[in-house]
């Protein structure tokens, strides 16, 4: 009687663990800037009896709540399960978890999780996770998020001639700097009102714009902290310094009111970074943006985001933004569009992973190695880890 071989493909996985370290004080030197900034990130890891291991990060979500989470509920409930059933396993942490279809810390742990099972699919496969969401395009067009609100004009100018100095044609600043006081709000957190008039940023778009010239494409970001009626100021004073598209301007991401906001400007609007795929959904069925965001740490990783690429199909939109982890996504789907090189994300993770596809001559290529082809740079944890878990 003949007996086939066993493969490596005859081996069942098993979930045995899952470790969490929160690193914080990681310096980095933006070009230009005066000072450098302190960066913090929460890197996870699932391991299998096989010892095939696999890496992610927990987004910007509440940090002890979501790592809780997934150490006191996520962990006992996933182990011995095969992480290779990525679609099975996001199927029942939903309906266990989440059955309302919730956002918040849910979605950044699940999302964290579902990272690292497909990275340790790859492996276990033998194949780059952008091959196995489909394989669609072996380079996206890339951008620098380079402008930061902490830069003057003259030193947002003189970045952005550095980064076309070094290849790069598509770039993108922040917008919304001040709050009502005038003093800058990096990321809204105070939740004061925003400056409700445009003429600073205008100066200082017109200063990048002046510095590149036409040919560069030039995109602005307000990380969801204007009003309305602020917002549509802004998009006509700027429209004519041809703006690539207009980030999340508006508050929560509202997606009638972005509807209304896209009718009334001729600047193309983009939202959805840190949603669910039920918002996601949301703005592309309204007409609110021109382009989809989602995240694989926030949306549910890369089984949800292959869903929320296809809904960007269904509806003639392309898919951009993203970190490392995200262009395995963008990569893997015909209309991933736009890869995101934020500058402070960017320079962090060179200093954390080994093997980091960079952007080369405006566009960045996927690694074909295994899974997400980068690794942890062991020393760089070790330095940073503040905090472990383990579940």
């Amino acid at each position: 009687m003949h007996h086939p071989r066993q493969t490596y493909l005859d081996v069942k996985l098993k979930i045995t663990n899952i470790r969490i370290f929160v690193l914080s004080g990681i310096e980095v030197a933006p070009p230009v800037a005066s000072k450098k900034i302190r960066a913090e990130t929460i890197l996870v890891s699932v391991e299998t009896d096989a010892g095939i291991l696999g890496i992610s990060e927990i987004k910007y979500a509440p940090k002890s709540a979501t790592i809780r989470f997934i150490c006191d509920e996520l962990a006992p409930f996933l182990k011995g399960k095969d992480p290779l059933d990525t679609e099975r396993l996001m199927h029942l942490m939903l309906w266990r978890f989440n059955n309302r279809g919730h956002g918040g810390v849910w979605n950044h742990a699940v999302s964290a999780i579902d990272v690292a099972l497909w990275d340790i699919k790859g492996k276990y496969l033998k194949q780059p996770v952008w091959r196995l969401l489909g394989g669609a395009q072996s380079s996206v067009p890339a951008y620098v998020t380079f402008g930061l609100r902490d830069y003057s004009r003259e030193e947002l100018a003189e970045a952005a001639t550095y980064w076309v100095g070094q290849g790069h044609t598509r770039l993108k600043m922040m917008v919304a700097r001040l709050d009502i006081d005038g003093r800058i709000d990096q990321r809204g957190a105070t939740g004061a009102h925003r400056e409700a008039n445009p003429i600073e940023d205008e100066a200082r778009v017109k200063a990048v714009r002046d510095a590149v010239g036409e040919g560069i494409e030039l995109a602005i970001d307000a990380a969801c902290l204007l009003r309305f009626e602020a917002a549509l100021r802004w998009c006509e004073r700027l429209a004519p310094y041809g703006i690539a598209w207009f980030e999340e301007p508006l508050q929560f991401n509202d997606s009638r009111l972005m509807a209304e906001l896209s009718r009334r400007t001729s600047i193309p609007l983009s939202a959805g970074q840190w949603d669910n795929f039920t918002k996601l959904v949301d703005l592309a069925r309204d007409g609110a943006v021109a382009i989809l965001n989602p995240t694989v740490g926030a949306v549910g990783g890369y089984t949800m985001g292959a869903k929320v690429a296809a809904v960007g199909q269904a509806f003639n939109l392309p898919i951009a933004n993203g970190d490392h982890f995200d262009l395995h996504l963008l990569a893997g789907m015909p209309n991933g569009w736009r890869a995101e090189f934020h500058l402070i994300e960017w320079l962090t993770s060179r200093i954390l992973y080994k093997g980091l596809p960079e952007p080369v001559n405006g566009s960045v290529s996927p690694s074909d190695r295994p899974g997400l082809g980068f690794d942890w740079n062991d020393d760089a944890v070790r330095e940073f880890t503040v905090e472990r878990h383990e579940a």
